[in-house]
């Protein structure tokens, strides 16, 4: 289930589960919706407890971003582990879903309209993404 943790206007940071996947998805689905019919524009997902990524969760996550734009919005993600950032980046969805080390982070850049890259191009770290291709 999604746990929203903070709202202030039409951002919202919530917090994914464990496993974003096939069964969590109506949950999911109904908890994005109400959030939109309640004026949400700006959504921050925290993942930094989401261990399992299935592609339903992708496909959901995908929609929610396409919503959220239609409407001037966008969709970040926080905190995803290492497993999460290396299949984001072996999908091709770094640009599409852009990630951040920390809420407070992904808060600023949804905040000014995310006119920056993500933190790991910030500082030039790319550790954990060299060879990725090799899988």
């Amino acid at each position: 289930m999604l746990e929203v943790v903070h709202r202030d206007d039409d951002l919202v940071v919530a917090a994914l589960p464990e496993d974003v996947d096939l069964f969590a998805a109506e949950s999911l689905r109904a908890e994005i919706e109400r959030l939109l019919g309640q004026g949400c524009r700006r959504l921050v997902l925290d993942a930094s407890r989401t261990a399992y990524l299935d592609s339903t969760g992708v496909s959901l996550m995908l929609s929610w971003r396409r919503r959220l734009e239609e409407r001037q919005g966008a969709l970040v993600l926080a905190g995803p582990n290492e497993h999460l950032r290396r299949m984001m980046w072996i999908l091709g969805l770094e640009e599409i879903l852009p990630a951040y080390a920390t809420v407070l982070e992904a808060q600023a850049r949804v905040g000014r309209g995310l006119s920056q890259r993500p933190a790991a191009e910030d500082t030039g770290d790319t550790q954990g993404l060299e060879g990725a291709s090799e899988v």
